[in-house]
């Protein structure tokens, strides 16, 4: 389904190392665990580095390969947008945003620049 999610997947229990994110343009450290244990997975978790975390579950896929749509364990609906080795997730109601593996300065010269501006 998705490349990059399968291109990246790791053993169900595994978490990638803590890495540079963003979060509506303010830099945190992150990491993903994806919850299933054959590509594609559509259910991985994001943790922050200050403690909280969500699950995002695959609804559907978008017209794109690097698109699909997502809904966290609280409800919302997230477009992904998938750039090289990161991602972008923006929330469809509230349009906050999470890229992921970028410092601002990278996200603003990527294919994501529209999420980071």
């Amino acid at each position: 389904m998705l490349a990059l999610l399968a291109s990246a997947l790791v053993s169900l229990g595994e978490q990638d190392a803590w890495t540079n994110c963003l979060y509506n343009n303010k830099s945190i450290a992150c990491r993903r665990q994806f919850l299933c244990t054959e590509a594609p997975c559509g259910v991985f978790k994001l943790e922050w580095i200050d403690g909280l975390s969500d699950v995002f579950t695959l609804q559907r896929p978008g017209v794109a390969k690097n698109v699909g749509f997502y809904s966290d364990s609280r409800g919302g609906e997230w477009m992904l947008r998938g750039y090289a080795s990161s991602f972008a997730l923006k929330n469809l109601q509230n349009h906050n945003t999470i890229i992921f593996a970028m410092t601002l300065s990278q996200c603003r010269t990527s294919g994501l620049s529209d999420l980071c501006e």
